[in-house]
């Protein structure tokens, strides 16, 4: 069985290498940057969002981050426009609700940062982080708020 289950992971990535978009209903909410869909042909695939890191759940304001895209998306439709894998094997993507950008709106409600990393050529995002921060939106109303690359760094060494 655990053999099938393998077989099937790999042809469903494999797939998903060559699709430039994928849709699916939300079904399970992880945390601000993380979801797992399900697709119309029933295969359930987790999505890490481009761009975008927001704190861990154990983190300050990490519930409410997960709060927030849980009220916003879960058990809706989504389309996600694929950018890459991650050593995870989780799709890395742009994700969409009616048209909406939820990388971009989860940044513009100041619930995550700009993963700069990744995204730093992205002047909407730039900008839309620079307007929660001016704000005091969500994570922002904290004077210093700890960036999650940091929170992970710093308690993998504890």
């Amino acid at each position: 069985m655990r053999k099938i289950m393998v077989l099937i992971f790999v042809f469903v990535m494999s797939l998903l290498t060559f699709a430039k978009s994928i849709t699916g209903k939300v079904v399970k909410v992880a945390d601000g940057d993380t979801v797992t869909i399900k697709t119309d042909k029933n295969e359930k695939v987790r999505i890490r969002f481009w761009g975008i890191d927001a704190p861990e759940k154990s983190q300050e304001y990490g519930i409410k981050s997960l709060d927030v895209l849980k009220k916003k998306i879960d058990g809706k439709t989504v389309e996600v426009e694929i950018k890459d894998k991650d050593h995870y094997g989780r799709v890395v993507g742009v994700v969409y609700y009616q048209g909406e950008n939820i990388n971009l709106y989860m940044l513009k409600t100041g619930n995550v940062w700009q993963y700069k990393q990744f995204s730093k050529n992205n002047i909407e995002f730039t900008k839309a982080e620079e307007e929660a921060k001016k704000a005091k939106l969500g994570l922002w109303k904290e004077s210093n708020p700890t960036p999650p690359w940091v929170y992970r760094r710093e308690n993998r060494k504890k």
